[in-house]
Order: C-alpha cells, then sequence, then structure tokens
C-alpha cells in the first residue's frame, strides 16, 4: 500500500512544471546519544505529503551522530534514482548534512527550517536575560523572534535585504527608527508608535548590558552565516505535525525491531498522505452555524490562550483497501517472498582467520610474556 502511494508522490513531482521543493528531518527513537533508530523523512512542501523515508539502525553507523546524516543521503539518492530533481530543500542546521550538500550536491539550494534558527536565538536571549543588569531583554525575546520570522518571510529572496532588516533590530529596541549606511533598508516600515504602544516594553538604552548581549547575538557570525539560508522561508511545519502522529504509532523510549520500525513509518506516513489537506471544519447549528471552527487553548511556549483551527475527520478509507488486499492474499495461498535483509554492515569486512592462529597472535603480543 504505501509502495503505491509513495509511486502516486513521485509522479506528481516528476509532472511538476515548477521548482520540486523539499523538506527534511531526522527523528530518534530516544533523546541523548542513546538512540538505536533514526527515521529520516522527506515531505513534499505544496502538498504536505510525505515523499520517502528511510530507518537507520546506529549499527549501521560509525555513532548515533551519523544516523542522521545516512538517512538523508540514503532518501536523496533513492529520490535521484527515481528521476526526481530536488531544486530546493529545507533542513535543520546539522553540520554533516550542511557539507555533504556543500560539496557533493551544489545543485540543489539548501535552505533552513526558521523555527530551528528562531528556536536557537530564543534559548540564548532567554539565557541572556537572566544575567545581572539585563532583564529589560526578556519582555522583547517574543517580538525579537517574531522579527527573524518577518525579516525571513520579506526579503524578496535577497540575502542582503535580509541581513539589514534583520540586524535592523538593534536600533528599534532603542526607539531608533530610522539609521543611515545601508544599502536597502534604512529605517522601520511600522507606522509611528503611539505613547500607548511605547509603553507596552522598555526601551533599551544604547550600551547598557542588556542591549550589548542582544547586540552579540544579533551579530553573532555563524548566526549571520546561516540565516542567508532562510531567503526562501522554507519552513516544516507539515513535517513537525508529522511528528507528532509519528508518535501514535511508534512513541519513544520504547523499543522496536527494524522491521516493527519500517512497518510503524509505513503506517504513519499513509495515516498523514490520507489526510494531508483537510480544510477547515465548520459549525453546523447554532448562532454561528457556517463560520469556521476554532479552538481556544492556552500555549506554553508563548504563555497565552491562542485560537487554532478545527479540521475536519480524519478519514481512515485507506485501512479498507489495505484489508481487502490481506484478505485477497489470504485467499489466494500464496505467501510473500521472503525479505533478505541486509547484513552487511554489522559484519566483518574481512572472513575469520582459524581460532588458534588468532590465539597464538594474542599470546605473542602479551607483555607478561
Amino acid at each position: 500500500m504505501w509502495k503505491e502511494q509513495q509511486a502516486e508522490v513521485f509522479s506528481g513531482l516528476k509532472l511538476k512544471e515548477s521548482a520540486v521543493v523539499l523538506a527534511g528531518d531526522g527523528r530518534c527513537d530516544s533523546p541523548g546519544h542513546c538512540a538505536k533508530y533514526c527515521t529520516y523523512t522527506i515531505l513534499d512542501v505544496e502538498s504536505k505529503k510525505v515523499v520517502d523515508f528511510k530507518v537507520v539502525a546506529v549499527t549501521e553507523v560509525a555513532n548515533s551522530n551519523c544516523m542522521e546524516k545516512k538517512g538523508f543521503m540514503d532518501t536523496l539518492s533513492n529520490l535521484e534514482a527515481n528521476g526526481i530533481k530536488v531544486d530546493i530543500i529545507s533542513t535543520d542546521r546539522h553540520p554533516q548534512i550542511k557539507k555533504e550538500i556543500r560539496v557533493n550536491h551544489p545543485n540543489i539550494d539548501h535552505q533552513f527550517d526558521p523555527w530551528h534558527i528562531s528556536k536557537s536565538v530564543s534559548k540564548k536571549l532567554a539565557a541572556a536575560s537572566k544575567k545581572s543588569g539585563c532583564s529589560d531583554l526578556a519582555p522583547w525575546i517574543p517580538s525579537i523572534v517574531n522579527h527573524l520570522w518577518w525579516s525571513a518571510e520579506s526579503c524578496g529572496n535577497d540575502p542582503e535585504v535580509l541581513k539589514e532588516k534583520w540586524l535592523s533590530v538593534i536600533h528599534h529596541v532603542t526607539n531608533r527608527h530610522e539609521w543611515p549606511g545601508n544599502r536597502h533598508f534604512h529605517k522601520c516600515e511600522h507606522n509611528r508608535l503611539s505613547t500607548d504602544q511605547q509603553r507596552k516594553k522598555k526601551w533599551l538604552k544604547p550600551g547598557s548590558a542588556s542591549h550589548t548581549a542582544l547586540v552579540n547575538i544579533v551579530k553573532d557570525k555563524l548566526l549571520l552565516k546561516d540565516i542567508v539560508h532562510l531567503t526562501k522561508f522554507v519552513h516544516t511545519t507539515a513535517l513537525e505535525i508529522y511528528h507528532s502522529l509519528y508518535l501514535k504509532y511508534l512513541p519513544k523510549l520504547t523499543h522496536f525491531t527494524h522491521d516493527v520500525m519500517t512497518a510503524g513509518t509505513m503506517l504513519a506516513a499513509l495515516d498523514h498522505n490520507f489526510n494531508a489537506n483537510r480544510t477547515q471544519a465548520l459549525i453546523q447549528s447554532g448562532e454561528s452555524q457556517g463560520e469556521p471552527r476554532f479552538k481556544i487553548s492556552w500555549s506554553k511556549a508563548s504563555k497565552k490562550f491562542g485560537a487554532e483551527p478545527v479540521l475536519e475527520k480524519k478519514s481512515y478509507k485507506y485501512l479498507e483497501d489495505m484489508l481487502q488486499a490481506a484478505i485477497s492474499l489470504a485467499n489466494s495461498g500464496t505467501k510473500p517472498p521472503p525479505k533478505v535483509k541486509d547484513k552487511s554492515s554489522v559484519m566483518a569486512p574481512a572472513e575469520r582467520p582459524n581460532r588458534k592462529e588468532i590465539i597464538a597472535t594474542r599470546q605473542q603480543l602479551s607483555r607478561f610474556r
């Protein structure tokens, strides 16, 4: 069933006249550096459907840090083998994947997910605001993170404009809304702030501890080098939603065999793809009948209430097709061919020598003889 769905997605990508824009991310079965499996998933940004995935065991690579790179390489190789030309791909800032694309796939436009970068910036700002004399920085953190998203979204694919817009935040927080010296962006685009708007947050004093901490974070060399990969504003929200669904089939901190990991990932991908483009549900009765449905909930991240759209109910009709295929296979009396496992990654690269020879060599090398 998954192979049929994947072939359909492949066909759609091959027939696309516009650029093929994909998003990729890895998901380990446990936190930290003790993961046994990493599932790397590639998703089509336009259709929001899973294109391909690869379950990588830690025994296939040197250590757990290398699993995500191998998953990325294998999925990308499979796409290329099936005749799919990838134009843009968005990932996190994994250093091994950055180098792999830069060295071996220079024709692919490598973009970074804005969420990962904004999360990193937010953590640094939060840590800085807890230092002595920097408490004034804390109320500005949500606005600064929003400014990063806005800079990426409104830069018009121009990395220089993106940089100048991002750096402008160090002026705005000091109540300075015009500045000379830039080529493209010389003043804030918001309207003149009213007295009430200015009172919501205390302006930072130029040269103060809080403002200096902000400048150091905003002008960080690695950050400025990485934000140029945000120009296409390719975010992976649909992929994060898929990873949340993934927990339903394969929860973390639970041991599964490789076959179960693969089968569970197929079920998660099918569930996601068949319900990827649901429309927002409508209120069925009462005074608000026909209006879009929303769910009001508290957000731990933003620490305030928000309205989330409620989508139409999910469809599981594909399960009927899977069940019918299983019944037909059982009635036919035929058995699927046995799966041949590739154990080359966990086998010694050379033939095992004679046992006595190994022991004799060991005894000769012993420092006690």
